[in-house]
């Protein structure tokens, strides 16, 4: 593994904002991922050059080799405040020495398995924790954390109401 330089993410995050301000339209991001199902309830969804395993607990059918769905989008929302928080803090200078997010979520599984077409399928709510150890000014850091968690692209996602489409082929 690569040595992590804090240094040079600085750099990036503030060369970014200056081109971004500069030129708006070559901030437009368009990640893409591709899942193929391999066998039960395991997929394998490819992104870049990385592969994301998802599979469900035993009790719920699966082999348990990774983390089901849901858990992927707790994580994903984790990891979304962490590492934006990080690189912000960086920007800011402020030192963080430790950081932790936990993130629970709640939903009704008779949304999922059909059972109640009334019962909503998703999460009906989504707790967050976040724990900050640093030795800079405390309200400065709060101020931060509450700033970067409103930005948080996979918060956003989850709060606002995205626009989603596509479309079914079936091949014989």
């Amino acid at each position: 593994m690569e040595k992590f330089d804090d240094e040079k993410l600085r750099k990036i995050v503030s060369k970014r904002i200056g081109l971004f301000k500069q030129k708006p339209e070559v901030a437009v991001y368009r990640p893409k991922v591709t899942s193929r199902h391999i066998y039960g309830l395991y997929t394998e969804t490819s992104v870049r050059d990385h592969t994301v395993k998802a599979d469900y607990a035993g009790p719920a059918g699966g082999t348990n080799l990774a983390p089901n769905p849901i858990e992927l989008l707790l994580s994903a929302l984790a990891a979304c405040i962490e590492s934006a928080f990080y690189e912000f803090a960086l920007h800011e200078g402020i030192k963080i020495k430790s950081m932790t997010v936990d993130v629970e979520g709640e939903l009704d599984l008779r949304g999922l398995f059909m059972v109640d077409d009334t019962v909503p399928s998703g999460f009906n709510n989504i707790k967050y924790h976040m724990d900050i150890e640093s030795g800079d000014n405390e309200e400065k850091v709060r101020k931060l954390a509450e700033k970067v968690i409103a930005h948080c692209p996979v918060m956003d996602s989850l709060v606002r109401p995205v626009k989603i489409d596509g479309e079914i082929n079936i091949n014989k």
